[in-house]
């Protein structure tokens, strides 16, 4: 019988897509070797990534929001494998257990449970785990600018169910 646990999960961090958009319209970008801003999805990754793995229909029913995403992240881990930056969304990330460490845009922020973050479109940022126990975070992402003229088009084109 195989065993899992928290190590074992998309890099080291138990997580949920509780809901999302049937519509996948915000970019998730990271630097290149030349320093330079690129889709992640153009990357290979060892690993599957959120906004590879879909929510099941039911939960598939969010209309303006991109996605709301649980997380536990372990004692010295971070919540993606690279700072990032999503040029066409917010973000709030909401605390709900222990402490940690998020850098926004080059600022650190010392975070713990009942703390809200807000990261503004194109802020880069990543949260990382610097207690000894488990770091809770729920993180909600929306559609800004560009991200927002994409979905108003892809539910304007779309027929069926996600319409």
């Amino acid at each position: 019988m195989p065993v899992a646990n928290w190590k074992s999960q998309v890099y080291n961090v138990v997580q949920s897509l509780l809901y999302n958009n049937p519509h996948r319209v915000i970019r998730y970008q990271v630097k290149n070797a030349q320093g330079q801003w690129q889709d992640r999805a153009d990357n290979p990754a060892p690993v599957r990534r959120l906004f590879e793995t879909e929510a099941s229909p039911e939960r598939t029913c969010l209309q303006t929001i991109q996605f709301v995403h649980h997380m536990l992240i372990p004692p010295g881990g971070s919540h993606v494998a690279e700072l990032h930056v999503h040029s066409d969304a917010e973000e709030i990330v909401v605390i709900t257990r222990g402490e940690g460490v998020a850098f926004i845009d080059g600022q650190k922020h010392l975070v713990s449970a009942e703390d809200v973050l807000y990261i503004p479109p194109g802020a880069t940022h990543e949260v990382r785990n610097s207690s000894d126990d488990f770091l809770g975070v729920l993180f909600i992402n929306v559609p800004a600018g560009e991200g927002l003229t994409r979905l108003q088009d892809a539910i304007a084109n779309a027929t069926g169910p996600a319409a």
